[in-house]
């Protein structure tokens, strides 16, 4: 039975939902399914006993793209995290679980995107809107729709991953920021054009673009381009908003300039702009062991990102960088370190390719084979105490279930 990527699976249905993952989209998507009536499947390279209670009761096979399954289904629902190379070359029709939200959710919408900064951002614009959250790094996108119903206005955050499954038919918005655009995920991506694209071409099909000016010639022919420059600074100031970095002010002016755009009083930015707390993982200074500091920026999977966390840090500083290699040059990394005068403790599979990096700017690097190790030899080499830095550079899934567990394991060696 042929299915267009538009339907919403239904009674007499099956479908299969490919990836569970961590983050609970493969659930939720499974749960709207059965919801609507069709047969659901588990496909994952993980038996179910992995992913804890919730995986129990399901109908589950264990496999990749080569599994039979995939052919004698009506319907598959792909985790984003699975890449291009790995689909077969025939196969059923395809989506992936943010199609079922934007078929389903029927209110107000915006949508952020971004090579680093697009989580914060979408907090920020949550609060000027006074809208929800959801997507990537937030709760998936159906549980928001189980939640608080198909009327509420919603701030999605959507990677690349999710904007090369949502074409060509990119979800209608109200409006869109795109936060920077540089180099990731070439793990996922063939080239650093697909990456591009997938980002690009879903900003661009919102009817208001707020982008970084870096980027703004990508978008010329856009009807109604927003910029950093499109709001007042009198409407607010940089007290106003509690986050490190001035990356961080740069992040809020594109979110003020859209919600201007979409009706957010100017009386009220300022006020608003004072709601907004740090998230997790992301620049944020945790309690720990003086006389060192300590600051988990675990969200940080790009040279850009850890380059930006330092610079939002003064004083005697020790970097932890390393991780998962996603093809990113690390040169003007390297550079930034040694210019920064910061401590540079490595771990991961990119540890040994940053030593080397490292070195040749003279930033005196020191390898350590865990993260309890980094920690360590972080507090030796500042005795007298500093910053100790958690902003990796780098994906975590060489030693760690996600960028929240190394976090959290850091936050819990800081008080060790």
């Amino acid at each position: 039975m042929a299915l267009s990527r538009d339907r919403i699976p239904g009674p007499g249905d099956r479908v299969l939902v490919w990836g569970f993952g961590t983050h609970g989209g493969g659930l939720a998507a499974a749960r709207r399914c059965r919801a609507l009536g069709a047969e659901v499947i588990i496909l994952d390279r993980q038996p179910s006993e992995a992913f804890g209670p919730e995986a129990l009761g399901w109908s589950w096979v264990v496999g990749d793209g080569n599994h039979p399954v995939l052919q004698s289904v009506d319907l598959i629902i792909a985790s984003p995290a699975i890449p291009p190379r790995a689909w077969p070359a025939t196969h059923p029709p395809r989506i992936c679980p943010e199609h079922l939200f934007f078929a389903l959710h029927h209110g107000p919408r915006v949508l952020v995107s971004g090579t680093k900064g697009k989580s914060t951002t979408a907090r920020i614009l949550g609060c000027l809107l006074g809208w929800e959250v959801g997507g990537n790094s937030y709760d998936p996108l159906l549980d928001l729709l189980e939640a608080r119903g198909p009327e509420a206005g919603v701030v999605c955050e959507l990677s690349s991953f999710q904007g090369w499954y949502l074409a060509p038919n990119f979800p209608t918005s109200q409006g869109a920021v795109l936060t920077s655009l540089a180099v990731d995920h070439l793990d996922w991506h063939p080239d650093l054009d697909h990456y591009h694209r997938a980002k690009l071409d879903l900003i661009a099909s919102a009817p208001l673009v707020a982008c970084d000016p870096a980027s703004a010639h990508r978008f010329a022919d856009h009807p109604r381009l927003l910029g950093p420059e499109d709001w007042c600074p009198k409407l607010a100031s940089r007290r106003d908003l509690d986050l490190l970095g001035d990356h961080n002010r740069a992040n809020a002016a594109l979110a003020i300039a859209l919600a201007i755009a979409l009706g957010t009083p100017s009386s009220e930015i300022g006020g608003r702009l004072r709601q907004v707390r740090p998230l997790p993982h992301r620049l944020q200074p945790v309690p720990g062991q003086r006389p060192w500091d300590y600051v988990d920026d675990s969200i940080a999977t790009t040279p850009e990102a850890s380059m930006a966390a330092m610079a939002a840090i003064e004083g005697p500083l020790a970097i932890i960088l390393g991780g998962h290699d996603k093809g990113a040059d690390f040169n003007e990394l390297a550079a930034a370190v040694a210019r920064r005068g910061a401590v540079p403790v490595l771990i991961g599979r990119t540890g040994p390719r940053l030593y080397e990096h490292l070195s040749v700017a003279k930033a005196a690097p020191h390898l350590a084979e865990t993260l309890t190790a980094a920690v360590a030899s972080a507090r030796t080499r500042l005795p007298e105490g500093g910053t100790i830095l958690l902003s990796p550079a780098c994906s975590s899934f060489d030693q760690f279930r996600g960028f929240e567990d190394r976090g959290r394991q850091f936050q819990a060696l800081a008080m060790a």
